[in-house]
């Protein structure tokens, strides 16, 4: 039987982890929004620009307290939900802006785009190949073992991954993930914004283009699917996925085209 005490202790950290977080998360914010002020700055004037900066700023003050406690900084998984999170406070603005479906994915494809470009100048500068960095073995056993602690089901929020390894039988990939259960998903669906799912799935293959490595995938939970095959592929050109219309995950009916 659990000690109460420890029950009481893991409560305390679920209510309040993000909200004594909040100056660094939006900080992270902060650096993600001048990615979206090249885009805004497209669209519209300084002025306009800027008050939209500061729309997605509130709603992501709103979002940060209902964000889903999958472990805190003991996991890596929080700052992708986190990141994920932001952007919906970003697509959500876009939303009531007036920008379409399409629109808001297409913006999300462009500033992710110009992020990935400042991160790829980043890497190369530490004489790192960005290309390859899925298929270092420091990194994959790392990811093996991230991937057995979502098994253990410690938070009903969090990700529930397999991790997958070529077999060497004809198989064309190096590794993967099989993930059943998706953090951002469930955070998603809680906020009734799961429509925007497929634009954080999406964001699998903006990260390869941008950076220069294989991945592929043919089903996805955003799309409708049970599972997200995830698979990192050795010289394999990845898909431009914006417009992902040709993309082998891609399901019409779970992708809101208005």
């Amino acid at each position: 039987m659990c000690d109460p005490k420890i029950i009481s202790m893991v409560a305390k950290i679920v209510d309040d982890f993000y909200i004594r977080k909040k100056s660094k998360f939006l900080r992270s914010f902060d650096e993600r929004l001048t990615v979206v002020n090249e885009e805004l700055c497209k669209k519209f004037d300084d002025k306009k620009s800027e008050e939209l900066l500061n729309q997605m700023k509130e709603e992501f003050e709103k979002i940060l307290p209902d964000i889903p406690y999958i472990g805190g900084q003991k996991s890596p998984l929080t700052l992708v939900l986190v990141k994920c999170m932001s952007d919906l406070a970003i697509f959500r603005t876009l939303e009531k802006e007036g920008f379409s479906f399409r629109e808001i994915g297409e913006f999300h494809y462009n500033y992710v785009m110009t992020a990935l470009k400042l991160r790829k100048e980043a890497l190369e500068k530490a004489g790192r190949d960005p290309s390859e960095y899925p298929f270092d073995p420091v990194y994959r056993d790392y990811q093996k073992k991230l991937t057995e602690d979502t098994q253990m089901n410690l938070y009903p929020d969090d990700w529930v991954m397999d991790f997958i390894e070529s077999k060497g039988e004809g198989d064309t990939f190096e590794w993967g993930w099989d993930i059943t259960e998706c953090g951002v998903q469930k955070a998603y669906k809680k906020l009734g914004d799961e429509k925007y799912l497929p634009f954080i799935c999406l964001g699998d293959y903006y990260e390869a283009e941008g950076l220069g490595f294989g991945f592929s995938r043919t089903q996805a939970l955003g799309f409708g699917a049970p599972l997200c095959t995830h698979r990192f592929v050795k010289n394999y050109k990845t898909p431009r996925a914006w417009p992902p219309d040709d993309l082998k995950e891609f399901n019409a009916e779970s992708f809101q085209d208005k």
